[in-house]
């Protein structure tokens, strides 16, 4: 079974779980402003609404080794199969396959420390 293929049955409905993070889409939305804050005043902002959220931290740290892990994959996948990868091809392929992956960037699903983590992504409800 390739990478791809394991994330995606982590990822699954039928995944038991040990630990699942529960984020309010408007303050995924806030973790997606903080990695394009341009100057230390946005970031400095972007902390101040975001400090009240809990566990955030943590769940900022699998949402990354998530995208991290399939981007890595599907490049190194793109570069077995001998195409060349610009950094532009690079930011396409990692959005298409992290869409595609995380069902439109809802779910994340890690193993760390042997333990199956999961950040899911809910409506403001």
């Amino acid at each position: 079974m390739n990478t791809l293929e394991q994330i995606q049955i982590l990822n699954s409905n039928e995944q038991e779980l040990d630990q699942e993070y529960f984020l309010k889409e408007e303050h995924y939305e806030l973790l997606m402003d903080l990695s394009e804050a341009e100057t230390d005043d946005e970031e400095e902002e972007l902390f101040k609404k975001m400090k009240d959220i809990p566990n955030l931290p943590i769940i900022s740290a699998i949402i990354e080794l998530w995208e991290n892990t399939v981007g890595a994959v599907v490049l190194s996948q793109e570069l077995k199969e001998g195409n060349q990868v610009t950094m532009e091809d690079k930011m396409e392929i990692e959005e298409e396959a992290c869409a595609d992956m995380s069902f439109d960037y809802s779910r994340f699903t890690v193993i760390i420390e042997g333990e199956v983590n999961r950040v899911q992504i809910v409506d403001q409800e």
